[in-house]
């Protein structure tokens, strides 16, 4: 029969390499969310500048939730 101590040992090593495998996810994750808000801020800069320009200010002053 093993160990109480030497199952501890097994399921800590298990979990540390769990911790191991998700902070590599974790990293993964974040670095795609960062390219996916800047794009989505280009975009949405694209849409404010092409408005800007298409737009009189007249009009854009006068029906801002037309953009």
């Amino acid at each position: 029969m093993p160990s109480v101590l030497g199952l501890l040992k097994a399921r800590e090593k298990k979990v540390r390499e769990e911790v191991a495998r998700l902070r590599q996810e974790a990293e993964r994750v974040q670095a795609a969310l960062g390219e996916a808000e800047r794009a989505l801020q280009r975009l949405a800069d694209a849409r404010v500048t092409v408005a800007e320009v298409i737009v009189p200010s007249s009009i854009r002053t006068e029906v801002p939730s037309a953009l």
